[in-house]
């Protein structure tokens, strides 16, 4: 569904002027790790589609729900503490941003909101990190 790729869209244009200083965003994963810190929009899935109303003929309503992941990499050499605060403020900002989406700017938008978060902190050799996925709910109706 275009719903939900157009929900992806207006939330990262909103990310652009919400992420910390010194943030790489990107509409996509780049594959490069040149990076301390890093924020781009995954994985986008519709799960749920259900009529809404029965009616005769073309122009059935139909609710969408889908998903849009969130993934955020810090490095912090020598300091996991710092790492995960920096994933935190990330997460904040993308809940931010989820508030501050025009939903008129989206034919059909009807809530976009963070359902579920994931942080995982570690050390390697390359210093501290700490690595986050955010599922952001995107729901809408759309005629079909």
């Amino acid at each position: 569904m275009p719903l939900i790729f157009e929900a992806k869209v207006a939330l990262f244009e909103v990310l652009k002027g919400r992420v910390p200083a010194g943030t790489q965003l990107t509409f996509a994963e780049t594959g490069q790790s040149d990076r301390r810190r890093q924020l781009w929009l995954g994985a986008t899935t519709d799960e749920e589609l259900e009529p809404v109303a029965m009616r005769a003929g073309s122009g059935k309503p139909t609710a969408v729900t889908g998903y849009v992941e969130a993934h955020a990499v810090v490095i912090a050499p020598g300091d996991p503490i710092s790492a995960e605060r920096g994933v935190y403020a990330l997460r904040d900002a993308v809940a931010d941003a989820c508030r501050a989406v025009d939903r008129a700017s989206v034919a059909g938008l009807v809530d976009i909101r963070p359902e579920s978060s994931s942080v995982e902190t570690g050390e390697t050799t390359d210093g501290a990190y700490s690595s986050l996925t955010v599922r952001v709910r995107v729901r809408g109706r759309t005629t079909t």
